[in-house]
């Protein structure tokens, strides 16, 4: 389904940490790219593990980022939502044609715009300063999570450590 671009939309999508910088005419031109999807509660965005191609805008509406426990009981990482200033989720699908690093599932009804990789990769042949301004939005976003993905595995391990350190002090 085609996407209906107004102003507001593109007010809205000049908000989204993806298109800082971007004036509201390059917005526009990448909206239209875009695909519409109305994805409702409790439906699932994207499946962890399946092979992506496309990036998901989210409008409006709540989702829920899982993972799964090494016993394949999903649990939340982050819940989000999207009312007043979009997100976006799948971004790693631009980058490479790879497996989905989590499972995103609609916590309340969402409207989506849906970008596929080989429009963002024509897009950004075509015009080479937007696409590097994405792909540095894209990196930005990736190397925040990793720095963040580290953290927690320091106070995992530190609280690791401690927990044998006391088990052995009790034997």
């Amino acid at each position: 389904m085609t996407v209906q671009i107004d102003e507001t939309l593109i007010i809205k999508l000049q908000k989204l940490s993806l298109f800082k910088g971007l004036d509201l005419d390059v917005i526009r031109d990448i909206a239209e790219l875009c695909s519409y999807k109305k994805i409702k509660k409790s439906r699932t965005v994207i499946k962890e593990g399946d092979i992506g191609d496309e990036l998901y805008i989210i409008v409006s509406g709540e989702i829920e980022i899982q993972k799964r426990t090494l016993q394949n009981e999903p649990y939340t990482v982050v819940a989000m939502h999207a009312d007043e200033t979009p997100l976006y989720v799948g971004e790693l699908a631009m980058i490479d044609r790879d497996k989905r690093s989590a499972t995103v599932v609609a916590k309340r009804d969402c409207d989506c715009l849906v970008l596929k990789r080989k429009d963002f990769i024509k897009y950004g042949d075509a015009n080479p300063h937007v696409g590097l301004i994405l792909t540095r939005a894209i990196a930005l976003q990736l190397a925040q999570r990793l720095r963040r993905t580290n953290d927690d595995v320091i106070t995992l391990f530190s609280a690791l450590v401690e927990e044998i350190a006391g088990e052995a002090e009790g034997i």
